[in-house]
């Protein structure tokens, strides 16, 4: 009980009024509001998230061009993809599809 009473002197002593609302003003800035710090941390993870989308689809995009790049240079290549992807024949030919 005597260490309570000598905090409470302390801070009594050597912390005025303004000093109290200056701290009072910072913790509820940090802790209530649209800019807490528990939003701002949300935030952070959706940033990340979205930048790891974002490359993901950059990623994506070469690929898909490269493929386009083959397909528009190389008609073995176009008629592979027809072939496989959408299942095209040529005439008088015949297509068996065997699932796994």
């Amino acid at each position: 009980m005597k260490n309570v009473t000598e905090i409470y002197e302390f801070i009594k002593s050597n912390l005025n009024k303004y000093w109290i609302a200056i701290i009072i003003g910072v913790v509820f800035t940090f802790l209530v509001g649209e800019n807490n710090i528990f939003n701002r941390i949300s935030y952070d993870r959706q940033i990340n998230q979205l930048r790891s989308e974002i490359e993901f689809y950059i990623q994506q995009t070469e690929n898909d061009l490269q493929t386009l790049k083959e397909l528009y240079s190389d008609d073995e290549s176009l008629e592979k993809l027809a072939r496989e992807q959408y299942q095209m024949v040529k005439p008088n030919e015949e297509l068996y599809i065997i699932k796994e």
